[in-house]
C-alpha cells in the first residue's frame, strides 16, 4: 500500500464543482466499492461546515459528489467512509479550501 500526499483543492464560494475521492491507493486489484457509508466536513481546525456535498457516488475505485457553498479563505476537510467489496472499511480525507479567485 501506498501512502499519496493530500492534495489540496479549491473552489468559489458560488460554484457547484463535482469532486471525486480515489481509493484506489488504499484497496486491491480487483476490490471495489461496495457501499458509501458516510459522506462529512468540518472547518479544519474544528468548526461546523456550511458546505452542501450532494450525491456521492460509487465510479470503480472512486466516490464523487457535487460539493456547493462555503466561506472564503476557510479551508475544509472532507471525509469519505466506504466499505469494500473485501469487507475492509476505508475513510479517505481531503482538502478543499474557498477562494475568490
Amino acid at each position: 500500500m501506498s501512502v499519496e500526499a493530500i492534495q489540496i483543492l479549491e473552489k468559489q464560494t458560488s460554484e457547484k464543482r463535482q469532486y471525486t475521492m480515489n481509493f484506489a491507493n488504499l484497496m486491491a486489484t480487483g476490490e471495489t466499492i461496495a457501499s458509501i457509508t458516510s459522506v462529512n466536513s468540518e472547518i479544519s481546525g474544528g468548526g461546523t461546515t456550511d458546505l452542501t456535498i450532494d450525491s456521492p457516488t460509487i465510479v470503480g475505485q472512486t466516490v464523487t459528489m457535487w460539493i456547493s457553498a462555503g466561506t472564503i479563505c476557510n479551508r475544509y476537510r472532507v471525509e469519505v467512509a466506504i466499505l469494500t467489496s473485501t469487507g475492509a472499511a476505508l475513510e479517505g480525507d481531503g482538502i478543499l479550501k474557498v477562494t475568490d479567485k
